[in-house]
């Protein structure tokens, strides 16, 4: 059967091996967000130190559709960066790094460990396991704001490194929810996420079309219908963010 991402939780058997299936699977997800889904609102974001360039707000466009009988958000933004800022970033969100005319991915945790620095709400990351296949297992912990209790989640991600055309390249990652257990099931509300995250950009025109689509369950005592209301703007927020981050991150540099 094609390799499908939902929240159905997966065992490391379960999981496919194979690199191109994953693709697949991605490209498809986000294939649909460009053609079919539907336009919801549009957030702007004014940053005070901007790694784009950009003049304005950076917006972040979100659409959403019922997948498989689950709610699912998406995000677009679409920057212009030099490629040595878009090779930054991906560094950053996708864990691969220049080498030449290529890339490498030296560690297929990196980016797992280093979302805790742009993603305001992620208080914990611990890297449980790398299967020799590729995926890797992760444990995030969550703090949404009181009343609410510390949310954890078990992961399986995928990277999938940049591909490279003519002019124009993509690289993903792939987050499914994974079947292990807790570190604290009495403290810590149990949660599920599932995503999809691309980077497409144009050598020539320096266009950056970033993607990300994801579906989850916040658990406890949360409707589903109150998640789904406010899901739009925190993944938006972290556009920004990690545009925030990452230009005083290189200014502290020089």
């Amino acid at each position: 059967m094609p390799f499908e991402i939902t929240t159905k939780a997966l065992r490391a058997d379960q999981l496919p091996t194979r690199k191109a299936d994953i693709a697949s699977a991605a490209q498809e997800l986000i294939d649909e967000v460009h053609t079919s889904w539907k336009k919801g609102k549009c957030y702007q974001y004014k940053l005070q130190h901007n790694p784009t360039l950009d003049a304005g707000p950076v917006s972040v466009q979100t659409y959403s559709t019922t997948r498989a009988g689950e709610y699912w958000l998406s995000r677009v933004s679409e920057h212009r960066l030099e490629p040595a800022v878009y090779e930054r970033l991906v560094k950053e969100l996708n864990g691969s790094v220049r080498d030449g005319d290529g890339w490498t991915l030296p560690d297929r945790s990196a980016r797992s460990r280093r979302e805790i620095d742009y993603i305001e709400v992620l208080s914990r990351v611990d890297v449980a396991q790398t299967l020799e296949s590729g995926w890797v297992l992760v444990n995030l912990e969550y703090e949404l704001g009181k009343p609410l209790t510390t949310r954890e989640f078990n992961e399986w991600v995928y990277v999938l490194e940049p591909s490279r055309g003519a002019q124009r390249e993509r690289s993903s990652v792939v987050s499914v929810v994974a079947d292990a257990p807790l570190h604290d099931s009495v403290a810590h509300t149990p949660a599920v996420y599932a995503s999809v995250e691309q980077l497409d950009y144009d050598y020539e025109t320096q266009k950056l079309i970033w993607t990300m689509a994801t579906t989850s369950d916040a658990g406890g005592n949360v409707p589903k219908w109150i998640q789904n209301t406010m899901i739009a703007k925190t993944v938006s927020k972290d556009v920004g963010y990690c545009f925030e981050w990452l230009a005083k991150n290189m200014e502290a540099e020089k």
